[in-house]
């Protein structure tokens, strides 16, 4: 059992070979060796001409292939844009952001997420003690919201603060807290949203047991790996959920069966 498992992964790490498809190297191999003896046989029969044709039909070919190729990864990643989850962010009433030290950092997640928020009401930040000391919190709040543009009342933002960043059960027990106070104001666990892009290990497991109980999806900003040049691709960022637990965001939306 254990061989075959072996092998199946074995199989699995051979079906790309340096983020191209194996199927692709093997016809770039093959084609080359038709290639060498195509030149070989028509050179001799027609000479430059008999070189430079294969050539020329090779390149056709290959080029073709690589174009195909993209277009299939384009229509992926397009078509996973499209995927409803992601869209989810826009109904949102309530969000819930597991703050990390560079949340306030130019290019940083956060102002993205306001942004793409356009229904938000309520907005609660869990932070650890270093954040708080370091001003981050502070500059979210004080800087950034300001900056996106998004009028708050000061009462329908909250900080819980000073938290343990390694210390999973605080981490739990403030998520908990503040999915609580958005329902004390009437708004459905559908409605509310825990994002946990720069939150620590420890801090994203807390974040993720607490929702979970509460029946409240968690998001991350993800993206396509490209596996070349070992960066996200560009214009695939998106939020993603962990699972999707409602069928609409609503305050009459219906859990999904699990």
């Amino acid at each position: 059992m254990r061989a075959t498992v072996t092998l199946k992964t074995a199989v699995s790490r051979l079906r790309y070979v340096a983020g191209f498809p194996s199927g692709l190297v093997i016809s770039f191999f093959f084609s080359f060796y038709l290639l060498v003896n195509a030149i070989t046989y028509f050179g001799g029969l027609l000479g430059w001409a008999g070189v430079l044709l294969p050539v020329l039909a090779s390149a056709v070919l290959t080029t073709y292939l690589v174009y195909r190729w993209q277009r299939k990864l384009s229509s992926a990643s397009a078509a996973k844009s499209k995927d409803v989850t992601a869209n989810r962010l826009a109904e949102r009433r309530g969000v819930i952001v597991l703050v990390g030290l560079d949340s306030a950092s130019p290019g940083t997640t956060f102002l993205r997420l306001l942004e793409e928020a356009e229904h938000l009401e309520y907005l609660a930040l869990i932070s650890t003690a270093q954040d708080d000391l370091l001003g981050v919190t502070s500059k979210l709040v004080d800087t950034l919201v300001v900056a996106s543009g998004r009028v708050l009342p000061h009462g329908q933002v909250r900080v819980w603060g000073g938290n343990n960043a390694e210390g999973m059960p605080e981490i739990e027990d403030a998520v908990t807290h503040a999915v609580t106070w958005m329902g004390r104001h009437g708004v459905h666990p559908s409605q509310i949203v825990v994002d946990v892009t720069k939150g620590r290990r420890s801090m994203e497991f807390g974040a993720l047991i607490a929702a979970d109980r509460a029946h409240v999806e968690v998001q991350y900003l993800a993206a396509d790996w490209h596996h070349l040049d070992n960066k996200p691709r560009p214009g695939t960022e998106g939020f993603t959920l962990v699972r999707t637990i409602w069928n609409a965001v609503d305050a009459h939306a219906q859990p999904l069966p699990r």
